[in-house]
Parts: C-alpha cells; sequence; structure tokens
C-alpha cells in the first residue's frame, strides 16, 4: 500500500494511535491524529504537531471524515463513535490498527533478514511466548515483546531492555525504535499483541479463543477479532493454531491460497489482486479442550509432572521442576514446542528448556510471603501462590483457588487468605467488579479473609471482605493476618 500523500485519520492515541501517527508521518502521509477519549495531554498533543507536522484533534472534535482517504482504529473502539459513523456514511475505508501497523512493517528495511513472530489469543499468550523465547534464544538472539516487558533473549537469559509498552499493535512500533537504539539486532523478534495479528508475521501464533468477551460496546466477539492472524497472513507464512479453536480452523480453511481483494484505498477504479503462497497451518493440542488431540499435529499429554510430546514419528517426555503450577502451563508448553519444531529447532533444546522451567512470576508461581509485625518477634514465611499478572480473569482466580485447595490438602494448610482485584483499570480492560462479586458470593467462605485490590472493589461488600490500595498493601496485609501454616493466594489484575 503506497502510503505517501494520503490523508489519513489515526483514532485512539490511548492505545497505540501515537506511534501509528508518527510512522505514517515518516512514510510522507498527510495525519490528523484523534484522541477520541480525551486522556493525552495537551503537551503530549502539541510535541505531534511541532516535532511531527501531525494535526491533532480532541474529543469533542466535530468528525471531518470525508476529508480523508481512509481512517484507522483499534478493533475495541464503539462503532457508533462520531468518527467511525461518519466514515460509515461518507464510505471512507476504516483500517484496523493491527492492518496498517502491517503495512507499516512491510516498509520497514531495519527487519530486512530478521524473523518475526506473533502471538495473540485469551489466554497463555505471555507463556508461550516467554518459553518459545528461551527455545530458540538457545539458537539465535531473539527479542521478546510482552506485557511483561522488551527483553532480550541469548542462550535463555532474559536482559530487559525497555519496559512500560502496552501489547497493543502500535507498541510493536516503539518496540522496535527501542531494541535498535539499544544496538541489537536479533535473529527474532516475538511479539505479544492483543486481539489480533498484523499480517506482517513470518510465523502466527494463536493460543486459545476461550474465554470470549465482547469488544467494541459489545458489537463484536474478541474471537472474530483474533481470527485477523489467520485472514491477513502473509504470503508464504506458517500458522500455529490451537486445534481445539474450531473457529480459527474454519477461518484457516476458508482462506484457501488465494484471495481478491478490492479496494478504495490505492485508487477509487483499481482492482487489486494478490496471489498467495500458501500458508503452512501447524496445529497442537489443547490439554484443556478435550477431543482436540485427534486434530492436532502436536499432542502433548501430561501425567504428573511429566510431560511427552509427540509430533508424527517424534517422541520425547520432559520431567518438569516442582515450585509452580506446571497444569497453568501445558497450552504454552504445547504452543511454544509446536511452533519451535516447526522453526527447525532440535527437541533435545525444547525439552532442556522445559524441565528447567520455573514458572513466570506472577503466573501461578509459588513463592514465600515474609511475615513480620510488632506481635511477631522473628520473621517467619507462608507460603504465596503469585497469580497477579495483566492477563488476569475471573477465571484464573478460579483456577487459583483450585490450586490452592489442593496445595492446603497436601500440606496440611490451614487457612486460605486471598488477595484479588486491579491495580489499574484500563489493563486489559480491567476486572469487571461484577465478576468479582459473584466469585466472592460463590466462594468467599471458603478464606478465612478477602483483600479486595483497587477502588472499583470496593462496591463489593461481604462479611470477611477488607480493601486495599495496592497489590503492595493488600501483601503487606495479608501478611499481618497470615499465620505460618496458613496459605496466601494473590490474584491482581496489574502490570509486573
Amino acid at each position: 500500500m503506497n502510503l505517501r500523500q494520503k490523508k489519513i485519520a489515526v483514532l485512539d492515541l490511548t492505545h497505540g494511535g501515537i506511534p501509528i501517527s508518527v510512522r505514517l508521518a515518516e512514510l510522507g502521509a498527510e495525519v490528523t491524529a484523534v484522541d477520541v477519549y480525551g486522556t493525552v495531554a495537551p503537551s503530549n498533543l502539541a510535541e505531534l504537531e511541532k516535532l511531527h507536522g501531525i494535526k491533532t484533534q480532541g474529543k469533542n472534535s466535530p468528525p471531518e471524515t470525508a476529508n480523508f482517504d481512509f481512517l484507522t482504529a483499534p478493533v475495541h473502539l464503539d462503532p457508533a463513535h462520531p468518527w467511525l459513523a461518519g466514515a460509515r456514511e461518507a464510505k471512507i475505508p476504516v483500517l484496523s490498527h493491527h492492518r496498517i501497523v502491517g503495512e507499516i512493517l512491510a516498509k520497514d528495511p531495519r527487519l530486512s533478514g530478521i524473523k518475526t513472530i506473533e502471538i495473540t489469543g485469551s489466554k497463555a499468550k505471555t507463556s508461550t511466548a516467554s518459553v518459545l523465547s528461551d527455545i530458540i534464544s538457545r539458537k539465535s538472539e531473539t527479542v521478546l515483546h510482552t506485557s511483561r516487558g522488551l527483553e532480550s533473549w541469548k542462550g535463555g537469559v532474559p536482559v530487559p531492555i525497555h519496559k512500560g509498552l502496552s501489547i497493543t499493535p502500535g507498541s510493536i512500533l516503539t518496540a522496535l525504535d527501542r531494541t535498535f537504539e539499544a544496538g541489537i539486532r536479533p535473529g527474532y523478534f516475538i511479539f505479544e499483541i492483543s486481539i489480533g495479528g498484523t499480517g506482517s508475521a513470518d510465523l502466527g501464533l494463536l493460543t486459545t479463543l476461550t474465554p470470549d468477551y465482547g469488544i467494541a460496546n459489545e458489537s463484536g466477539l474478541a474471537s472474530d477479532a483474533k481470527l485477523q492472524l489467520i485472514r491477513d497472513a502473509k504470503p508464504g507464512s506458517v500458522l500455529v493454531l490451537n486445534a481445539g479453536a474450531k473457529k480459527a480452523l474454519a477461518c484457516a480453511e476458508e482462506a484457501g491460497t488465494k484471495e481478491e481483494i478490492k479496494t478504495e484505498i490505492e485508487t477509487e477504479t483499481k482492482t487489486e489482486t494478490k496471489e498467495k503462497a500458501e500458508t503452512k497451518i501447524i496445529t497442537f493440542s489443547d490439554p484443556f479442550l478435550p477431543g482436540s488431540e485427534n486434530e492436532a499435529d502436536l499432542v502433548l499429554k501430561s501425567e504428573g509432572n511429566t510431560v511427552s510430546i509427540r509430533k508424527g514419528e517424534l517422541f520425547f517426555s520432559a520431567n518438569l521442576k516442582a515450585g509452580y503450577n506446571v497444569n497453568a502451563y501445558m497450552t504454552a508448553f504445547s504452543a511454544a514446542s509446536a511452533a519451535a519444531l516447526e522453526l527447525g529447532v532440535e527437541s533435545d533444546i525444547i525439552k532442556s528448556v522445559l524441565e528447567e522451567f520455573e514458572g513466570l512470576s506472577g503466573r501461578m508461581q509459588e513463592k514465600e510471603l515474609g511475615l513480620h509485625g510488632e506481635k511477631r518477634k522473628t520473621e517467619i514465611t507462608v507460603p504465596l501462590i503469585d497469580n497477579s499478572n495483566s492477563g488476569l480473569d475471573i477465571r484464573s482466580a478460579e483456577k487459583a483457588l483450585e490450586y490452592a485447595l489442593l496445595k492446603r490438602k497436601d500440606e496440611r494448610r490451614e487457612k486460605l487468605i486471598l488477595i484479588l482485584g486491579e491495580e489499574a483499570a484500563q489493563v486489559c480492560e480491567g476486572l469487571p467488579p461484577e465478576t468479582v462479586r459473584t466469585f466472592v458470593a460463590e466462594h468467599g467462605n471458603k478464606f478465612e479473609k478477602i483483600l479486595l485490590v483497587g477502588e472499583r472493589m470496593r462496591r463489593v461488600k461481604a462479611e470477611n471482605v477488607l480493601y486495599a490500595d495496592s497489590l503492595p498493601e493488600g501483601l503487606s496485609k495479608a501478611a499481618d493476618l497470615a499465620g505460618e501454616n496458613d496459605l496466601v493466594i494473590s490474584c491482581v489484575k496489574c502490570f509486573r
């Protein structure tokens, strides 16, 4: 797509629109950046205009859609928003942020010779990306961008490059800049992306489509948006799909090997037809979706702390370490192994990584919480199940409870203390208070105390509920409440 001199409106500067606007301007487009939520500081808007020649419009600016060649907006923006409604009325094309980032990446000469991997899905994105990065880094330097941050991996060892980036498609552009500014030129980039793919990856990986949820003011489903990974796949690329995601498999079958694209973006009359080299589809079994092994190219099975992996004639097994809930990582192990084998990594490397893996911080990892205070003469410790991360949802809290109940039985623990909530409502759409209220109503009697974190959680009332403003405060209060024979569970939606 030729972007030079195109008039483009970039909607939503809060979720990755700023780096998209800047890069489009650098490519010669005439860009108007629209702050649809009114959350960007006036100084930042002024900087866009002064440094990059980008026009800006605020939340209440009247839409001028007829003046643009096309708009670009995130898939989660309400279709009733005046800018989108105006585009439909004026028959102006609207591209997703994912697709426009894909167009930008295709024009980035810095990526020449570097393989890119994109990972999306409802669950297990960060875990899959991290395990896969560990595996690939044993053969080639890898840069990993997830909700945990931007890291350079060599020989299984991560080194932080930058923190604070989201996993919106626009953040990929910032991740590239930070990497190259650090003087790093990896063999692979691995990007965790929310709600879809850009269509520029050499390998696209879909972890799960469940649990599904509504987006764009409940006008659509996240699962449908994530299928961009398949529909827009780069010619000749590889797609690694969950064999239990039937909607994804059907989409891959429908996509075929050729597609005709009719567009009014290039010219008003031109019809562009592109021949797609066949996209290779690899499927992996999901232990949480019974029957998926019947459809899978790679099948992973587990028994206790041992996993076995079979793909065709290849078979190997790995004995996993203790200290984390191995069941929470089975989807990630299966997906990462399928991708790694497709990329030519030897099975003994995969086996070694799985056996060395100790869990990710905030992902069903077992830790110890120090207990101290005025009433205690010496510090003691209590087991902590750390499941606080940016992807937490109420289902994750339920899984943590199941794990804690088994651990309490095995270790003869006494009371359970739960820390539950959110540090910021905007982290991946937050943790809805209504789901927390239902969880407390159904499971509250299993806990000695529940510490709810975040202002929105104060709406949830129960006899054994206390409140905290942050995860550190919740951990501190739990340390004061717990005894050495108790067990603490931490389930707070937050950036780590």
